[in-house]
């Protein structure tokens, strides 16, 4: 009986203690938040300033649409442009992680070895 209880509260105990695993996750619920609210902001600003300035730009001059189409273009193009240099980015990331692991990897097989 006394193994089984001693058992039980190993047990209990492993289940109570969070694990760097879990911390990961919920540091990674907020990294998450982060990115997809700065790529919220880097492609929203550009297009939405585009329009807003090209619509001045339009009242003060006398024109239409001319500056509030040419700077919406001009804002897509730099939020595509914001939006491909936050996915090289988080590449070179993703890829500094992976090696890391690998190389966390690679050191607990040669001390398992040993």
């Amino acid at each position: 009986m006394g193994n089984e209880e001693k058992k039980d509260n190993d047990q209990s105990d492993e289940r109570e203690q969070p694990t760097a695993h879990d911390t990961v996750h919920r540091s990674s619920g907020l990294s998450l938040l982060a990115e997809v609210t700065t790529l919220s902001w880097n492609l929203v600003l550009p297009i939405v300033g585009g329009v807003l300035l090209g619509s001045y730009l339009d009242k003060r001059t006398g024109n239409q649409l001319t500056w509030t189409m040419s700077l919406l273009v001009l804002g897509v193009m730099v939020a595509f442009g914001n939006l491909y240099n936050l996915y090289r980015e988080h590449g070179r990331d993703q890829t500094k992680n992976e090696n890391k692991l690998s190389a966390n990897e690679e050191i607990d097989v040669e001390e398992e070895k040993e």
